[in-house]
């Protein structure tokens, strides 16, 4: 009976740890991923090449640079190369792994540069949540 009982947790919980968990968003590409299938309905393209670049989405509207917070100077360089390159809108989207209250701070200042210069802006933490 014992022997019986031992084979059955034993299964449980085989099948327990083989059920899909949850993605975790870590990478960059991870949240480029998903950013690209929850807010453009997977309907642009992923890492388009360019001269001189590599575009993270490009729809029909927009030439997208997915980067961390920590990275925003880069990305606003990026995405205004690659909507000059393209012909189309520039677009920044800016994701935080493990988002702080600090962190507001400069998202604010983020979002006013990209007003400043024509680029459209995500915090992709807000558009991916369900």
């Amino acid at each position: 009976m014992k022997r019986i009982f031992l084979i059955l947790i034993m299964v449980v919980l085989f099948f327990a740890s083989a059920v899909a968990k949850p993605s975790v968003l870590k990478t960059e590409r991870d949240f480029q991923r998903e950013f690209h299938r929850v807010y453009f309905d997977g309907k642009g393209k992923l890492e388009v090449p360019i001269k001189y670049g590599r575009i993270d989405i490009l729809t029909n509207s927009y030439a997208v640079e997915v980067d961390r917070l920590s990275k925003f100077h880069e990305g606003i360089g990026q995405c205004l190369h690659y909507a000059h390159e393209t012909g189309r809108k520039p677009g920044l989207a800016i994701f935080v792994p493990s988002p702080r209250k600090k962190d507001l701070k400069k998202m604010k200042y983020v979002k006013y540069l990209c007003a400043r210069y024509g680029i459209t802006f995500w915090y992709i933490n807000d558009e991916i949540r369900n």
